[in-house]
């Protein structure tokens, strides 16, 4: 009987490591990175573009994260990024937290974020979010770097198992470029890269 037991044991914990094995395979398989060319912005501040090497990125954009985004100060806010997952119909959700340094803010600046949900901790206030948007093929619409990022970016995209083989269904971007081959433009409406808060630059 005892040895009936060890044998059982040790059946048992090889099919939990094969077990975590196959888990981690998958979770190999199926997490990708993107790199990221340019953040893009409509002039109504509704609508965020990341433009990426494979995939562009379309997210619509609501309050709070509107208005941070279209605020004097934001070139002191310090944004990362969680992971992302994909969906079958290429539905993109993940989170982003922004953080800011108390002591380089004014009252006024301070008054702004707290009203926005910006969370004071020690010396530092953070904001934390869910976004969610569409993600496309970018096709040959190779969107160019508009700036210098003070840091280079890449989101980490996780596609569940059967959607990571649904590459060839993607739809195009809905993005063009004008004849300059520079100037994005998305539905008629030409969108102005976004500076301050991802860039080196500081301009408004």
């Amino acid at each position: 009987m005892r040895h009936l037991l060890r044998y059982l044991l040790i059946a048992m914990l090889g099919i939990a490591s094969v077990g975590c094995a196959t888990h981690a395979l998958h979770a190999t398989k199926n997490t990708s990175t993107e790199k990221i060319n340019s953040f893009l912005i409509t002039p109504d501040k509704a609508t965020l573009v990341v433009a990426g090497e494979q995939h562009h990125f379309i997210f619509p954009l609501n309050e709070p994260l509107k208005s941070v985004l279209q605020w004097p100060g934001r070139t002191k806010l310090k944004p990362t990024f969680g992971k992302f997952t994909v969906n079958a119909g290429q539905g993109v959700s993940g989170s982003y937290t922004l953080q800011v340094d108390v002591g380089t803010l004014t009252v006024d600046e301070h008054q702004f974020l707290t009203q926005r949900g910006f969370n004071q901790q020690g010396n530092m206030m953070a904001y934390s979010a869910a976004i969610q948007g569409t993600r496309y093929l970018a096709g040959n619409v190779r969107v160019p770097q508009t700036a210098f990022f003070r840091q280079p970016y890449e989101l980490t995209i996780i596609a569940p198992d059967g959607v990571a083989d649904t590459a060839a269904k993607i739809a195009l971007t809905p993005l063009t470029l004008a004849a300059d081959g520079v100037t994005a433009v998305l539905g008629g409406i030409v969108l102005a890269p976004f500076f301050g808060l991802l860039m080196m630059s500081g301009g408004l």
